[in-house]
């Protein structure tokens, strides 16, 4: 009985033991992340800077020091917000902690394009064009530095971001932050998902960057959701790309999740680093598409035939992009594979923008596709829009003109991408294949010497001067 007891005692004391070792590692053991953050960044704020409260600087190197002018801005917010000037360096832990919670318990996507909008205007009731390409910026970069192949660039991306900016302005200088905040939720409406997700995660996790004593390092499983181009199809020529990556980016900021992310894949559950409850609302741990090229005109010859023969067949969403004179690009996303009608067709995830020189959603909505090239009695060629009177965008049958508003333009090029899985374009290829084979099949077919007497082929023969030939 007396070693039994002895055997209890010594096993509580080492748990003891444990539990204050633990205790001297992370001496926030047991409270909540912001609790935790709050309580660390205080502590590093006085031994590096000798601040009483959480610095700015502090704040900028332990938790976000790959984006420096986003960290000031996030700072100033939560000071404002917490009823501060906006020049303040410092915040109290208790403010701090409000402040973030809040930050993190914003669900709603009008409140959370409200707020960082609001930030960017530096807590003012306007935001000028230069503000808010800031935004577009930091969130170009978040994707970009995250995509889930290796960190990207694009030579185009501010061509691309001032489309947005100008068709946002529409030649002002600035603008209510109420009212970019709608522009945004029609035109851009996941735009600033990217940004929340991530400092959201960052806020949730980056007390560990602190205790560690070093500064927060990029997470290898938080993918921001840009689709992933076809390797061998991308940036084919430095003259003219086929489809410019930041081009992707802006889109995947405005397209239905049908054509970004047609798969998704479970994964396994993550690490410690991701698992509190609260995170999961705002990581989406999905598969970005694989957008595939079934059309380009530039290789494969502009007209309808063209068209045609690569894209039909294709049983999954569709791009098409059509380039035209004065620099117009318009883009069409088709929910279902394309086909010949004398109707309008297309699910109510159907989309047709604008991509420059300005960017903006021109039409969303079922039965907003059209495609005839052989029907006779109806009109001819590619038409986009809800109003089948009054088309949106219109494709002659000839493929010269693509006319939106009234206005026709040269067509340049078309391409169409995939958007499906890769299933989808394997079927697509397997029709093909045994469409030559039937082809082909037709092309070989022995006739009798009767069906031969009538064949337009022999006539064409004889006008060349061959009398004779076999029957066989």
């Amino acid at each position: 009985m007396g070693n039994h007891n002895s055997f209890n005692l010594n096993h509580k004391e080492q748990l003891q033991s444990a539990r204050m070792n633990s205790f001297n590692k992370d001496p926030t053991l047991g409270m909540l992340p912001m609790e935790k953050l709050g309580k660390l960044l205080v502590q590093k704020s006085l031994e590096e800077d000798s601040i009483n409260g959480i610095g700015c600087g502090v704040f900028k190197r332990y938790l976000f020091p790959q984006y420096p002018e986003m960290a000031r801005k996030l700072f100033a917010y939560l000071v404002t917000s917490s009823g501060g000037p906006a020049s303040s360096h410092v915040i109290s832990y208790s403010n701090f902690k409000t402040q973030t919670e809040r930050l993190l318990s914003v669900l709603a996507d009008d409140r959370q394009v409200l707020m960082y909008v609001t930030m960017y205007a530096d807590g003012k009731e306007e935001i000028d064009q230069d503000q808010f390409r800031d935004l577009l910026l930091a969130v170009y970069k978040l994707a970009m530095d995250h995509y889930p192949e290796s960190p990207q660039s694009c030579r185009y991306i501010f061509k691309t971001i001032q489309a947005v900016v100008d068709s946002a302005f529409h030649k002002k200088l600035t603008l209510k932050v109420g009212y970019l905040t709608n522009w945004i939720l029609q035109h851009c409406p996941r735009l600033i998902v990217l940004l929340h997700r991530y400092i959201v995660h960052i806020l949730s996790t980056g007390y560990r960057s602190v205790i560690e004593k070093c500064p927060y390092s990029k997470p290898n499983d938080l993918e921001l959701t840009t689709p992933v181009l076809e390797k061998e199809n991308e940036f084919k020529t430095e003259k003219n790309p086929l489809l410019p990556l930041s081009q992707v980016w802006i889109l995947s900021t405005t397209l239905p999740a049908l054509y970004t992310q047609p798969i998704l894949h479970s994964k396994p559950t993550p690490n410690c680093f991701n698992t509190q409850n609260f995170l999961s609302k705002f990581l989406d741990f999905s598969c970005p598409s694989h957008w595939t090229l079934l059309y380009n005109s530039n290789q494969h010859g502009i007209g309808s035939n063209r068209f045609l023969h690569h894209v039909l067949s294709y049983r999954g969403p569709t791009l098409t992009f059509l380039r035209g004179d004065e620099g117009v690009l318009f883009c069409m996303g088709a929910t279902t594979e394309w086909r010949e009608s004398h109707q309008y067709w297309g699910g109510d995830d159907t989309i047709i923008l604008q991509l420059l020189p300005y960017y903006k959603v021109i039409n969303r909505g079922p039965k907003s596709m059209y495609l005839n090239t052989s029907i006779r009695g109806y009109a001819k060629g590619i038409r986009a829009g809800s109003d089948p009177r009054n088309p949106s965008i219109q494709v002659d049958d000839s493929f010269q003109h693509v006319t939106h508003c009234g206005i026709p333009y040269k067509l340049e090029s078309i391409e169409v991408w995939g958007c499906g899985s890769p299933k989808n374009r394997e079927i697509q290829l397997d029709i093909k294949n045994w469409q030559i084979k039937e082809a082909e099949k037709n092309r070989t077919l022995k006739m009798t010497s009767k069906e031969w007497l009538d064949h337009p082929d022999r006539y064409l023969l004889e006008l060349a001067g061959r009398q004779t030939y076999s029957t066989s």
